[in-house]
Parts: C-alpha cells; structure tokens; sequence
C-alpha cells in the first residue's frame, strides 16, 4: 500500500485498522508478538526510491494488511503515528528523519529501526526512558569487518585511518583496533588537511556515514586530495562506490529490509525483544576503474 493509495480514503484505511485503537487505558493490552504479526506503521524519513526499496519486503513478506506506509514529510505522519501507539502495535522506521518523529510522538508503540547508522540510533535514544521498546538493526558495517574484507581484497593494506567530525566512531567494544588510526577534524582546520595527515598514517582510508564529512559539497575534493595522494577509500556506501571509492562495502536497502523482515517474523514467534546488532548482509563492490589508475593489484577473495 503507498502513501498515495493510503489517504484517496482515511475513512475506509481506519476502519481496516480500527482493531488497534484500543486505549489501553479502556482495555487491557495482550502481547500480540506472542501470537502472530503484528499490525505494523512504516514510518520512512521521505518518500523516496531507496525507503520505498527498503519497505518492498515487508509489503510483500506480511500478511495482509501489509504495513502501512507513510513518510515523514506527510502531513498526516504525526496523526497516523499517534494511532499506532499502543503497547500492541509495532511502528518500523526507516532513516534517522523517521525515528525522531517516531519518538516524538510515541511513548508504548515498540519500535524497530533500520536504515540508521548505530551512531544515531543510540543517539536518539539515549535520554528516552524506556529502552526496552527499541530494537534496531545498524546499517552500517563495523569498521573491524570492513578492515578485514578490504584486506581480503587488497593484502596489502595493512594500516588503516579513519577521520570524523568529531570522537564518536570507536569500536562496538570500546577497545582500540590494531592498525587502525583516528582522526578528528576540529572545528577551524581545513577538512583537506586531515585527510592529508589521515593519508600520511596509512594504507586506506575508512569512511563513516558522518555527513559533516563525506556529504556531496566535499567529495569531490576528498576524492581527488586521496586519489593524488594515492592512498584508497573504503567507502560505505554505493554512492562511495560512484564516487570513487576503491571498495565499498554495504547492504543495499532492499537487503536490509529483507534483514528487518526476518527480525520481526523472529520477534513474533519468540516475543519482544530490545535486540540491537549491526547488519549481516552486505556487498561488496570493487572500482577497478581506480585500482588501476592508482596501480593497486585487487584479488578475489
């Protein structure tokens, strides 16, 4: 169901979901991730090919009444939101733009995010009271893994630098990573500068979903300061990858929806649970186009 096809009549869309408007304050609530699906919000940060790719699986994996989907850019988005928050609804968000709204207008819906770099979700999060109604699958993929994969690419690549807006990125344990390298761009430092020293430290260049950094007014000018450097990036992204990224490593957003899928068909036999873990799907693209320019030998891995 799109947006459009979801509001030619709000009349006859809420009485399909009449069932869960239920106040728990007039009822008593019964953990339906027990028994079954739940109705479940799409929330998406904007109606766009990408969220819309994320939410085909979950259109076409439920049982109908699939997901409603709506974005948050719609006018009706905090109306809708506020209908499905009650303990026996499931509301999913894709993008960070959607989680915000999401908890801004819900304070029982459990919630499962994806589409959202880990960085942002625990962000988000972090000052809400209770936890235990977020879950959330990270579409990022740990900098260990991707330093070991782009190793598996390129032997030769031993040290590695990452550079950030600001100190937010170590690793999922908190421990420092052998040959890994950060560097932090202060406020009135040039960004070309930092990439020069992070290049200086190292084999490769490993990018994070930091739009302060790696946003479309400074790529061309990180990618040209690297390529003449003639150090790589490990990009994030398939927009990397165009970009010129020697290897990029991600899932792709249909993937991810897939992954989402799984996640809330295990939520329904198990129950609910507060689960947060990075992706297990990705892919990997190589740009032999710029391993040749830059003469770096790529294997299979």
């Amino acid at each position: 169901m799109t947006r459009t096809a979801a509001f030619l009549n709000p009349v006859m869309i809420l009485l399909t979901w009449i069932g869960i408007w239920i106040s728990p304050a007039t009822a008593q609530a019964t953990d339906i991730f027990h028994e079954g699906v739940p109705r479940i919000l799409f929330v998406a940060s904007q109606d766009s090919e990408i969220h819309q790719s994320a939410y085909a699986p979950l259109r076409r994996g439920l049982a109908y009444p699939p997901p409603l989907f709506i974005s948050a850019d719609d006018t009706n988005a905090a109306q809708w939101i506020g209908h499905f928050d009650c303990r026996d609804c499931m509301i999913v968000t894709s993008g960070t733009r959607a989680l915000q709204d999401v908890l801004n207008f819900t304070q029982q819906a459990r919630v499962l995010s994806f589409m959202i770099p880990m960085e942002s979700h625990e962000r988000l999060i972090r000052s809400v009271a209770d936890q235990e109604r977020f879950a959330a699958l990270y579409m990022d993929i740990p900098l260990e893994k991707r330093m070991l994969i782009a190793r598996r690419h390129v032997p030769a690549l031993r040290r590695f630098s990452v550079v950030e807006s600001q100190p937010q990125s170590q690793t999922d344990t908190g421990t420092p990573v052998e040959n890994l390298q950060y560097f932090v761009k202060q406020p009135d430092q040039n960004l070309l500068d930092v990439f020069i020293q992070a290049a200086r430290h190292s084999d490769a260049i490993l990018t994070l979903p930091d739009r302060e950094i790696y946003n479309p007014r400074n790529i061309v000018s990180i990618m040209m300061t690297t390529y003449r450097l003639g150090t790589p990036l490990i990009g994030h992204s398939e927009a990397l990858h165009r970009a010129g990224a020697l290897i990029s490593i991600y899932a792709e957003p249909e993937m991810l929806g897939e992954e989402a899928l799984a996640v809330i068909r295990g939520q329904a036999r198990e129950g609910w649970k507060a689960l947060r873990r990075h992706t297990e799907l990705y892919q990997v693209s190589v740009n032999h186009q710029v391993a040749r320019s830059l003469r770096i030998t790529v294997e299979a891995p």
